[in-house]
């Protein structure tokens, strides 16, 4: 999207200069000329995603679809995006989402409407003299707020213009050195290395930019550079890196390149979304499949709808506001029945998701990705016995530990004890910097989080933590040294801890496949049951031993209720789904696990005895 952004900040500006120079410039014919090159093929586009969401998606996903349908109507995609997309690792998986990419369009759709009326105002009252210094220091500040705005605000910094605007800056400003150098001789040489710098710059940032990195913001800069360097190269010398892309199939793909962004991610969130796993084979034939389709809308719907020959009005009612007026009334009646234009079940999908809801979706359980001052006080934080005397005990960690409050909760009421849970989404329970084991958008609420709980912690006797040991391993092999430490600081305090093992992992679990499979027919459900896996193995023998090992430390985990004989399974004995996702148990399940435990043995397992006092 950075290359695009910069190739379309180029060429729309490289249009209006030289029609402004020529005295020329109309904004009703820019509107024109936008409307007939964006809007056939994208209302095309929604369409089908829309009619195929009604039919084949879980009435859930098919609400979201019309939201995204509702607000790419209206150019603001990326507003939407930036609003109510759920970014956690909770939420739908990003790549089933089948309009997520119009973010992009959104976008470019309001630099249309601003920077023509920008360049009116500066362009033609300065006759461009300040052109290079203005808008190189736009570009800059935009970078740079991306950077300072991403800890706070990530969502907003990836999708809204301001913090993507220096990318259209970029190709903007080559469009301003074109239009008043284009005629510099340039000498080959210069042309040459300047399209090596700039596929070196775009290859790079390919191979080396990561998701938990500051994105976009000053690591936006390679890749555009990289660009405009490929631009300004192509226009002033045709040097071999230019001419190895002016080759007639990529001359094909690029003419049909508008058309095949919009068609490739609808095909891919689809086919992910019905259960196809996209190996080698899968990614060819849609490839295959985008072009078919891309080459059909190309010379379909494009050149027929940019033959059309109307004013700016006709145009714009016609290929603009009729279509999507009815495809806004198509969304709005998917919006009202909450997905279910299409869908008489709605009792059997209620009944499914009963199984499976998350920890988070419960107001008793105070799991944020940023807990305040208000979670620490919170009476609905506090599991057991109503009464008003302070808990002796708390709950903390991340999800890991969200998961328990069922378990935990049949214990308080079995055994008249109080325990107040806090936990913080993708942040580990440590009193040293988190940053090691965080990504760079979550880094400050985790933070936060710590220091809170940690501003708390006195006030509770027993401390029982529970975490995705694991994952945090995983990211560094100090993680155990330092968190044996924070408990062993906890100890110091006179705290008693207990701590909760990891639950078994079900890779190959969907919560949602029996409901997908209400539609999707073909669609297998049945998980193949497993033994406990290796690595969770370990770090639970590892949480042991440490336990074993260190005074008023206790352990307990659930293996053997979930694995039973050895193996794990997603399902309990009466066929009920045990887990939301992969690594978290649901919350009706966890409930149901701790009245297990306590029937079974008719009293709540004794390391848990400390929390009554």
């Amino acid at each position: 999207m950075d290359i695009f952004f910069v190739i379309s900040g180029y060429l729309i500006t490289l249009h209006i200069l030289r029609d402004m120079d020529a005295g020329r410039f109309s904004l009703l014919e820019f509107y024109r000329r936008r409307v007939k090159r964006i809007a056939p093929v994208m209302l095309v586009v929604i369409a089908v995603v829309l009619l195929v969401s009604m039919l084949i998606l879980r009435p859930d996903d098919t609400y979201k679809v019309g939201q995204t349908a509702f607000a790419s109507l209206l150019s603001v995609a990326n507003v939407y995006f930036w609003l109510f997309q759920d970014s956690s690792y909770f939420a739908q998986a990003s790549t089933e989402v089948p309009l997520l990419h119009l973010w992009s369009l959104g976008v470019e759709e309001q630099f249309y409407i601003f920077w023509p009326l920008i360049l009116i105002a500066t362009y033609q009252a300065t006759r461009g003299r300040h052109f290079l210094g203005i808008f190189s220091l736009v570009a800059v500040s935009s970078f740079l707020l991306g950077e300072i705005l991403f800890q706070a605000a990530p969502s907003f910094v990836y999708y809204m213009l301001p913090t993507r605007a220096g990318e259209l800056m970029v190709g903007a400003l080559s469009a301003y050195l074109v239009t008043k150098k284009g005629n510099v001789v340039v000498h080959y040489w210069l042309t040459y290395a300047a399209g090596l710098f700039g596929l070196s710059l775009i290859a790079a940032s390919l191979v080396l930019l990561r998701e938990t990195m500051v994105f976009p913001g000053l690591n936006a800069i390679p890749p555009t550079l990289g660009t405009a360097a490929l631009i300004l190269a192509g226009h002033y010398g045709n040097s071999p890196p230019i001419r190895m892309m002016a080759v007639r199939p990529l001359v094909f793909v690029g003419l049909v390149s508008y058309s095949a962004y919009l068609w490739h991610w609808p095909l891919l969130a689809f086919t992910r979304y019905a259960g196809v796993s996209i190996d080698l084979l899968i990614g060819v034939a849609l490839f295959a499949l985008t072009m078919l389709l891309a080459t059909a809308s190309y010379y379909w719907v494009e050149i027929p709808t940019r033959r059309y020959q109307g004013t700016a009005s006709q145009v714009i009612v016609k290929q603009y506001i009729m279509p999507a007026g009815a495809l806004l009334t198509l969304s709005v009646a998917v919006l009202v029945t909450r997905g279910y234009f299409l869908h008489n079940n709605a009792h059997l999908y209620a009944s499914l998701q009963g199984q499976t809801k998350p920890a988070y979706a419960y107001d008793y359980v105070c799991q944020k990705w940023e807990l305040t001052d208000q979670d620490l006080v919170a009476d609905n934080c506090v599991l057991g016995k109503s009464d008003t005397s302070q808990p002796l005990g708390l709950l903390w960690g991340d999800s890991n530990a969200a998961h328990y409050v069922g378990m935990l909760g049949a214990f308080a009421e079995e055994a008249g004890f109080r325990i107040r849970n806090l936990q913080h989404s993708g942040c580990p329970p440590i009193s040293t910097d988190p940053a090691a084991y965080v990504s760079a958008r979550h880094l400050e609420n985790c933070r936060l989080s710590l220091k809170r709980v940690h501003s708390v912690i006195e006030e509770y006797e027993v401390i029982v933590i529970s975490a995705a040991w694991d994952a945090y391993v995983n990211k560094s092999e100090r993680f155990f040294g330092e968190f044996f430490q924070t408990v062993e600081d906890l100890i110091g305090q006179g705290k008693k801890v207990i701590l909760l093992g990891k639950v078994p992992q079900v890779n190959s679990y969907d919560r949602v496949c029996k409901e997908k499979a209400i539609t999707l027919t073909w669609l297998q459900c049945d998980y193949d049951d497993n033994p406990l896996s290796p690595n969770i193995a370990a770090v639970n023998a590892k949480l042991k031993a440490f336990a074993e090992d260190t005074e008023r430390v206790d352990y307990y985990d659930i293996v053997d209720y979930l694995c039973p004989g050895g193996i794990c399974s997603a399902y309990d004995e009466d066929g009920d789904a045990l887990y939301y996702d992969a690594t978290h148990l649901s919350l009706p399940a966890s409930w149901k696990i701790g009245r297990q435990i306590i029937n079974k043995s008719q009293l709540v397992p004794p390391v848990f005895d400390a929390i009554g006092g």
